[in-house]
């Protein structure tokens, strides 16, 4: 087996975090579409009061919309005490997918449960939680300002094929 040292540049930071966003999204995206095409005869939409998942599905989009929120926040104040970019970036993706785990398993909760039921009120909730999750995209941009990066920082990783 050859071990192969990988360079780890803003560009290839950038298109690893943009391939699990994305690798995130479609794994939902095609579980929904695969649940919606088991129960499309058997389609309904209530607002079932007396169903524990209605109640239980929106608790959980909102506490991963949350948690992830403060969480992420929480994991930018540390990378402050990183003296190199690299220990920022690392953190950065850290804190990154924790979010995006914190809104997959709750919009996954919403497909089973509209799998279980055939409601579609679930797959209302698990599409919002899609949308949130596309504007969480990862940029350059959302990076710099993320991390507050120093001048420095920002001019190494700007020059996208310089090696951090």
């Amino acid at each position: 087996m050859v071990n192969q040292n990988l360079q780890v540049t803003p560009k290839t930071f950038l298109r690893t975090i943009s391939i699990i966003h994305v690798a995130l999204i479609l794994g939902i995206v095609m579980f929904c579409a695969v649940t919606y095409s088991i129960n499309s005869s058997r389609n309904t939409f209530s607002y079932n009061i007396n169903d524990p998942f209605t109640y239980v599905s929106l608790i959980l989009a909102i506490g991963g919309f949350t948690a992830g929120f403060f969480l992420f926040k929480n994991q930018l104040v540390k990378v402050q005490n990183q003296a190199t970019l690299k220990g920022k970036l690392s953190v950065y993706q850290s804190a990154l997918i924790q979010r995006f785990a914190l809104l997959e398993g709750p919009a996954m909760f919403a497909v089973v449960a509209y799998e279980l039921s055939a409601n579609l009120y679930f797959l209302i909730i698990a599409g919002l939680i899609i949308l949130y999750f596309v504007t969480l995209r990862p940029t350059k941009d959302k990076i710099e300002t993320g991390l507050n990066l120093s001048y420095d920082d920002k001019i190494t990783f700007d020059s996208e094929d310089t090696q951090i």
